[in-house]
């Protein structure tokens, strides 16, 4: 096991159809998460305002930063939440890391908690998970919900897996070229978030979907193969034609998640309850999510597919 000196958390905004999978083993040691806020004296901080400025319009994001006021009591709710597992949180680091390989991370990271933003989770460069508690709030309801206790660990698991995967993404120094690319990697790369999403109730019993996955799979897989194929087609897109292929790919409610729940639960079921079998898939870079498809993809939805990727 690698020794880690020490990490920081960041808190934003984010969970959705779920446990994490096989819940990530704890070490018997590891990093320290530090839970920072991103705001100071009932202002946003520069760091918040960083973490975010990507994420909003430069009006609406000039329109925050001004604000002044103090947390609400539910927020301040789901920061203690947070900070109450950043033990635990800094002893699954190596777990979570299993199918990516050898990370390199630097051995502080970040956790910033802020509020207003507009998603309740998300990573910043290679440093940080960020939770907003405001979101968290609007989209999961009382921090001190039972359910909010497993959906925390959740929704972190998801994020530190984004910045695993990045951090494998710089160190194979993958150029992401075509539109194509650029959807099979959101794909993949919110698959595996996803995979760490989801609850039990969605996970594989005795190596078959359980019925809320197959129907979620029954919805999903003719828009999934629709879009892909229409990717594969051809290589230009005007504007208008990338943003309704990509939307609700990995945005919207978890169970219309066309690209990233489908992903999600094929790869739960290649792991079998053990992370290290989905290092070959995460190695394969782009190309996993065709063989994913290639692999689950039954009647009507695979003689299409399989029609649009005969190369593979």
């Amino acid at each position: 096991m690698k020794v880690r000196r020490l990490m920081i958390i960041t808190v934003v905004s984010m969970v959705g159809f779920g446990t994490v999978y096989g819940q990530p083993g704890l070490g018997k040691s590891g990093s320290a998460f530090i839970v920072r806020p991103g705001f100071a004296d009932e202002r946003l901080s520069p760091e918040w305002r960083n973490a975010i400025e990507s994420r909003m319009a430069p009006r609406q994001l000039d329109s925050v930063m001004a604000l002044s006021r103090s947390l609400h009591p539910e927020e301040l709710e789901w920061k203690s939440l947070i900070e109450s597992k950043a033990a635990r949180w800094g002893l699954m680091r190596d777990s979570l890391g299993i199918p990516f390989g050898n990370e390199t991370l630097d051995d502080t990271l970040f956790v910033i908690v802020g509020y207003m933003g507009r998603d309740d989770g998300f990573t910043y460069r290679y440093e940080a998970v960020c939770l907003d508690l405001t979101a968290l709030n609007r989209e999961y309801g009382s921090a001190t919900l039972p359910e909010n206790h497993s959906r925390i660990d959740r929704l972190f698991a998801h994020e530190f897996t984004h910045l695993l995967h990045k951090d494998w993404a710089r160190r194979k120094n993958l150029k992401l070229t075509s539109f194509r690319d650029s959807i099979l990697w959101e794909c993949l790369y919110e698959g595996i978030g996803m995979y760490r999403s989801l609850s039990s109730k969605c996970l594989p019993v005795n190596g078959a979907p359980p019925e809320i996955s197959k129907t979620a799979l029954e919805e999903l897989c003719p828009l999934f193969v629709e879009r892909l194929t229409a990717i594969e087609s051809k290589a230009i897109f005007t504007e208008e034609e990338k943003t309704r292929l990509h939307n609700g790919l990995s945005r919207g409610p978890v169970n219309k998640k066309w690209g990233a729940l489908p992903v999600g639960l094929w790869l739960a079921l290649e792991a079998k309850g053990n992370d290290k079998n989905l290092v070959p898939w995460i190695d394969e870079g782009l190309e996993s999510v065709i063989r994913l498809a290639k692999k689950y993809l039954t009647g009507a939805n695979r003689k299409r597919f399989d029609a649009a990727f005969s190369g593979y």
